[in-house]
């Protein structure tokens, strides 16, 4: 319940910061990816609303997880087309999604915690790595292996 409530009090600060308002909506979605604790995608999320009688249009879901990327609360898992929290939304480094391929469980990191220094091997190729890159990697976490 105390995680929940610090990421909670985070994305208000986020909000806040940016000058952005918490709706509804928005506070609807971020309580369902924190209250679930797991990669969700945009279909059941509109499922449990449903089921909470808060029935919501998908391209309205599809808005509020924007705007939830944008603000670095969640991340868009490409893999598995899922959302998830971010871990780490105060960090600006490049985060690493480490994605498992059986459960679809995730352990969030950073390159600097991996041993990685992205910013400089891409700086060494001439190209630069964009400020809110998420990358996905796909492994078998500690129970599945």
């Amino acid at each position: 319940m105390a995680k929940e409530k610090l990421i909670k009090n985070k994305a208000l600060q986020l909000c806040l910061e940016a000058k952005e308002i918490i709706t509804p909506n928005r506070a609807s979605i971020l309580d369902l990816l924190i209250k679930n604790n797991k990669p969700l995608a945009a279909y059941e999320l509109k499922e449990m609303l449903k089921d909470n009688n808060k029935g919501l249009n998908i391209s309205t879901i599809y808005r509020v997880l924007d705007f939830w990327i944008k603000m670095k609360v969640v991340h868009k898992l490409s893999i598995l087309n899922k959302y998830v929290l971010c871990s780490n939304p105060d960090e600006v480094h490049t985060h690493i999604t480490n994605i498992c391929t059986k459960c679809s469980s995730v352990v969030e990191t950073c390159n600097e915690n991996m041993g990685l220094n992205l910013k400089e091997s891409t700086k060494n190729m001439g190209v630069a790595l964009t400020p809110d890159l998420n990358v996905e990697i796909p492994v078998l976490c500690a129970s599945c292996k």
